[in-house]
């Protein structure tokens, strides 16, 4: 009986589309980490990570499908991947923390804790614009807050900015911010800790951080 010992050598690799749709994936899941890590949703301890994976993976196939809507003219053109995709994640996850805390508290009168990131109703981009539009009239206040958190939360909330910062030939205002408060912003963009122990010190100093920031910058 022959064997085919090239079957898997010769196997395709991923097309240019899979690569575009993974590496947005791996994108989004730190933002979504983030937001689980500050969601305070108690059924959720001890799997954070399988519930960030959760919401990062759907939000990434639900973008795929609204942009193959809009190629075929269906819904309006995407201005932005990232943009949509973060907005749908947004959404996803407001729901999916507003029902599993229902299902936890359904018999006590105890409110939902407020969420403090942006949502939307609806799948806008230009929405992401105006909300960032609107940031910029506080980004001045903010990088002077931040320059003097303590160093561990300075260093976790710069780390996620830069990461998530796309860095181009002109910088941009919040880098200007930061760099009149003596902090060059793209020098914190770095990999984070493989080692579990020490990602999760990173993932508490970086909810600890933005906790601090939100109390302390009033929007």
């Amino acid at each position: 009986m022959h064997t085919d010992t090239n079957s898997s050598t010769n196997a395709p690799g991923p097309t240019v589309d899979e690569q575009i749709w993974h590496e947005l994936y791996i994108w989004l899941l730190p933002l979504v980490e983030r937001w689980v890590c500050c969601a305070n949703v108690a059924s959720w301890r001890g799997q954070q990570k399988e519930i960030a994976e959760d919401v990062a993976q759907e939000a990434v196939v639900r973008t795929f499908h609204y942009s193959q809507r809009a190629s075929r003219g269906e819904v309006r053109a995407i201005e932005s991947l990232k943009s949509l995709c973060r907005t749908i994640a947004q959404n996803y996850f407001r729901d999916r923390r507003k029902k599993d805390w229902c299902l936890l508290h359904s018999v006590q009168d105890e409110p939902l804790p407020p969420m403090h990131i942006l949502v939307n109703d609806q799948v806008d981009p230009s929405q992401v614009a105006i909300d960032r539009m609107m940031f910029t009239t506080i980004i001045k206040t903010a990088a002077r807050v931040v320059a003097n958190f303590p160093l561990r939360q300075r260093t976790a909330l710069l780390t996620d900015l830069a990461n998530l910062s796309d860095f181009g030939e002109h910088p941009s205002q919040l880098e200007l911010a930061f760099f009149s408060e003596g902090i060059r912003l793209h020098d914190y963009r770095r990999s984070l800790p493989n080692e579990s122990a020490e990602r999760n010190k990173y993932a508490v100093h970086l909810c600890i951080a933005y906790k601090r920031l939100r109390r302390e910058v009033v929007i």
